[in-house]
Order: structure tokens, then sequence, then C-alpha cells
């Protein structure tokens, strides 16, 4: 598991999060901790729409992780993935298309989760 995890690049980047809290320890381990708590949830949401075709399950998961991924720094690709699915879902149709999307999303927010309790060591140390 830690080979896979070196081949990956990093997938966020703190610093919008950083000039925001300027840089206040105590902040940033709020809304980094925030991001995890509702992360995972959404994730699983995702997931349950997803599997019982949901479209109002699955849109309304992907909108809520929307705002998250500028605040962590993830790369404005995957934000427009979620906005993809969402204008998708809104159809109410589920293609292989929702389905490719979903399992991207689903592992750039895993990577993220990973990498942002690392960052929340990392930050709790100083």
């Amino acid at each position: 598991m830690e080979k896979d995890q070196s081949k990956k690049s990093k997938c966020i980047d703190l610093a919008y999060l950083k000039h925001r809290t300027k840089s206040n320890p105590k902040l940033m381990i709020e809304m980094i901790s925030l991001y995890l708590d509702q992360t995972t949830p959404l994730i699983r949401a995702m997931k349950q729409g997803l599997q019982d075709k949901d479209c109002d399950l699955l849109n309304s998961a992907v909108h809520k992780m929307i705002p998250s991924f500028s605040i962590m720094g993830i790369s404005p690709d995957f934000e427009n993935m979620a906005k993809k699915v969402q204008d998708l879902t809104s159809q109410k149709e589920f293609t292989d298309e929702i389905q490719d999307l979903v399992i991207q999303l689903e592992d750039i927010c895993t990577q993220a989760c990973e990498e942002s309790e690392e960052e929340l060591k990392i930050i709790k140390k100083l």
C-alpha cells in the first residue's frame, strides 16, 4: 500500500486554506476536521445514490462536496466532474459516464481525506 501512495501525486494544496485562516493552526485544524467529518458520509451517500440509481441522493451528495474542493485545494477538474454529475442526474438518467465520474470523485475524495489526515497530524505537532 505504501508503494501505491508514493506513485500518486498529492491532490490537496492547503495554500487557499492557509490564506483564509492566516495560517492559524487552530482554525486550520477546525477546517480540516470539518472536511474529514463531512466527506466520508458524502462519499457513502454518493455511492449509495449510484448503487440505488437514486438521482436525487447522488445529486445532493455531489452538490454538498463541491465547495470543499476549492477550500482543500483540489484541482478544479474534479469540481467540474461533480458539476457534470449534477447535470446528468438532474436529467434523471443513469449512464456509464455517471458511474465513471462517481468512481473518479470517490477516488480523489478518499485520497484527499488521507492527505488531510496527514496534514492534521503535522499541524497538531506544531
